[in-house]
């Protein structure tokens, strides 16, 4: 009777787990790195962009969601220390690469991914870029059957791992003054197979696939003054069946030094963050509030940001986007 219900069970919480609306993790400060979400943002700054993140959801609700990730990204060849470019180096295409690792772990399940990323930046004028990023990668979807607890406690459940290849696609347009992408995650929309107990006694379940997020950004820097600069963005996600989700954000700036911003994600969460760079080193941190009727429930979710900007030698470069 325990191994039918045993049966019943694992294969119940590995179809519904991996087929919610919303299966990417979620970030307060993807604005920080658009990386994350449109692989045609790979090598748009003038420096090899490095980023760590942690970020802790839903705080004081057990098995809550926590999120690790790394990415670097940069163009290829080297890039301008100087001011020394021609018109022609101006107006020069150019290729760049990236890479992401991130774990995301809720409760006993876990995803983790591992990409890497190429995109073509080509010049439309003289102070606008487009580029085209494609990603291609790997998902793991796994279940600690230790952290399963049953009812009855002499009740023991095996873990179970899947791993799928993955793709995401982009464009990336932008310039000093705006940005503006769109991206497709997960595009393979492929199936998670699961074998459950030592016989392998499943070959998965119904429903259990990955789901294809859809995203839209932009942004637009707005002077106030020499030192001061105000930048409102905006991020829509559709996946379906889940409604689509909106997020408002803006940024208020002083030179390259400090920045304060606020974000409301549409009827989930309303975000406060601030952060500061000096030379090469960025740190951020972001505090969500909850809005939705689990927020009586947890303390909020935290995310810490620490970027590198690592120089490369003199060469061409794209518009400066460390603003954003």
């Amino acid at each position: 009777m325990k191994k039918a219900l045993y049966l019943l069970l694992l294969p119940l919480l590995l179809a519904t787990a991996p087929a919610l609306a919303q299966q990417q993790a979620q970030y307060s400060q993807y604005m920080q790195n658009n990386y994350l979400l449109n692989p045609g943002a790979t090598g748009v700054e003038d420096y090899i962009d490095v980023k760590f993140s942690y970020r802790t959801q839903w705080t004081g609700l057990e098995g809550a969601p926590k999120t690790y990730y790394a990415s670097v990204s940069s163009s290829l060849g080297k890039w301008r220390t100087t001011d020394k470019r021609t018109m022609r180096d101006r107006l020069r295409p150019f290729h760049a690469i990236g890479g992401l690792v991130y774990n995301d772990v809720t409760g006993p399940t876990s995803r983790t991914g591992v990409y890497g990323s190429y995109a073509y930046n080509a010049v439309l004028t003289r102070n606008i870029r487009l580029a085209l990023g494609v990603s291609v990668g790997m998902q793991q979807f796994a279940v600690d059957g230790q952290q399963l607890h049953f009812f009855d406690p002499t009740t023991v459940a095996a873990s179970a791992a899947s791993r799928v290849f993955d793709s995401s696609a982009g464009l990336w347009m932008y310039s000093p003054n705006f940005y503006v992408g769109v991206a497709g995650a997960q595009l393979f929309g492929n199936r998670l197979d699961f074998s459950y107990g030592p016989n392998q006694l499943g070959v998965g379940a119904p429903g259990n696939s990955l789901k294809r997020h859809y995203f839209l950004t932009g942004g637009v820097r707005l002077p106030l003054s020499d030192e001061w600069t105000l930048v409102p963005s905006v991020l829509l996600k559709d996946v379906n069946p889940a409604p689509l989700s909106v997020d408002l954000n803006a940024k208020l700036k002083y030179k390259d030094l400090l920045w304060a911003g606020v974000s409301w994600r549409a009827f989930d969460a309303a975000v406060a963050m601030v952060g500061f760079s000096y030379q090469q080193f960025a740190l951020s941190y972001s505090y969500d509030a909850g809005l939705s009727e689990l927020a009586g429930y947890h303390g909020g979710s935290h995310e810490v940001l620490l970027g590198l900007r690592l120089k490369k030698k003199a060469q061409v470069v794209c518009p400066d986007n460390r603003f954003w």
